[in-house]
């Protein structure tokens, strides 16, 4: 079968096509248009002036200030050798008592223990000879001297010959020399004595010996005293316990003033100094700052951390920092420089990136990722993200990271 086209015919099919255009792209043209209009903000929150003011959000300015960068170094108090004493036993021997205990305070010379010990037997007795020894030459030298005062007064009476005098004089010249002897002895003795813990006191030279402390000649213990006034950190013997030369018994320190012990990387070494002074920190006081100043940097890096271990001395008269505290020791004060902070509290976290949300005119907030640097005292420094004078919100940021985090619609 043959179709024929007439000239009416074609016409009907041009019009027809292109009834059919116009009517496919009318159709399809409005879907991308009403895609836009219903599609979401995912970094913006849209609140009205109420809605602001039930929230509680406080919209502040973006500010600089003056700050001089310092290195933190985290460490641990200590006590200062220098002010403490190890007591260890000056001999062999067997602990009696023990008055003194963990935690008292005590005075310089203060009985710390007693022990019994043989040498305190040979101290004495070396001791008893030397005085006896000295009083028995004192008597000769007495009597040489006055042999010879009277062999002068004879030969001046030509009673006796000048050999009779020059005897006489040797004779004292010899005595002398033996009283010099004798005294040493005694003093030697004396200083045994002290040795192990006795003091002798002598009344005015050429008197003799007043005696010992009659407690100590009449039990023969040895006492173990604080050389110095301070605090009984460790009591490391009971009554019963035998001990050898320089075994350790007691810990004596002065807790009034305290080491800081820090390290710090070496490449802050330039800005760490003998001398400069350090903030000490603690975290039992977290409002407090304790003054302190840096007395030893270490002469070698440690191999394994790459830091340099460095100290300074904190006083500490009111006792309330401690020993093995951990500690921040702030230092290495740098040059000034101008830096812009924020409230820690405007600092919200956002997709894993600390942001701020910057407010706009109609009550929109603007999520805006920022860099950060140290905090001091409440205000954190921005490093890039934020200008001086931009609008933030502060006070209750954390109700328009809730907000963002809603679906559209959500909660109506």
């Amino acid at each position: 079968m043959t179709m024929r086209f007439t000239a009416s015919t074609g016409r009907a099919l041009m019009l027809a096509a292109a009834v059919g255009m116009t009517a496919a792209c009318g159709s399809s043209a409005p879907e991308p248009a009403a895609e836009a209009a219903t599609s979401p903000s995912t970094d913006t929150v849209v609140l009205t002036d109420e809605a602001i003011k039930n929230a509680g959000l406080s919209i502040e300015a973006v500010r600089t200030t003056t700050r001089a960068d310092r290195i933190a170094a985290p460490g641990l108090m200590a006590v200062d050798d220098t002010r403490t004493a190890r007591i260890g036993a000056l001999q062999e021997g067997l602990i009696l008592e023990t008055p003194a205990h963990v935690g008292d305070r005590v005075s310089t010379r203060q009985l710390l223990a007693t022990m019994h010990s043989h040498a305190m037997h040979d101290a004495w007795a070396g001791y008893r000879k030397a005085t006896a020894d000295e009083r028995r030459v004192a008597r000769l030298l007495v009597f040489a001297v006055d042999a010879h005062e009277r062999a002068q007064r004879l030969y001046a009476d030509k009673a006796v010959s000048q050999q009779d005098v020059q005897r006489a004089e040797v004779e004292r010249v010899s005595a002398t020399e033996m009283v010099a002897v004798a005294r040493a002895e005694v003093q030697r003795s004396i200083e045994e004595l002290e040795h192990v813990g006795v003091s002798i006191h002598e009344d005015e030279p050429g008197q003799g010996p007043s005696g010992p402390e009659i407690a100590d000649e009449t039990e023969e213990r040895v006492p173990v005293r604080s050389p110095i006034a301070g605090v009984v950190l460790e009591r490391l013997v009971t009554p019963g316990s035998t001990v050898t030369l320089g075994s350790p018994l007691f810990v004596v320190s002065d807790l009034s003033r305290l080491w800081a012990i820090a390290e710090v990387d070496e490449s802050y070494l330039s800005r760490v100094k003998v001398g400069r002074p350090v903030i000490v920190t603690v975290a039992a006081y977290p409002d407090e700052r304790f003054a302190g100043t840096i007395t030893f940097i270490a002469d070698t890096v440690n191999p394994k951390t790459r830091r340099i271990t460095i100290r300074s001395t904190v006083a500490n008269a009111d006792g309330r920092l401690k020993p093995e505290m951990f500690a921040t020791m702030s230092l290495g004060e740098g040059d000034p420089r101008t830096v812009v902070v924020v409230p820690a509290a405007a600092l919200q976290s956002v997709n894993g990136a600390i942001s701020v949300f910057v407010a706009e005119a109609g009550g929109r907030f603007v999520v805006r990722p920022v860099g950060t640097g140290a905090d001091v005292d409440g205000l954190v420094e921005i490093t890039s993200g934020l200008e001086e004078g931009e609008r933030i919100a502060v006070n209750g940021s954390f109700v328009l990271k809730a907000e963002l985090g809603k679906e559209p619609n959500g909660g109506n």
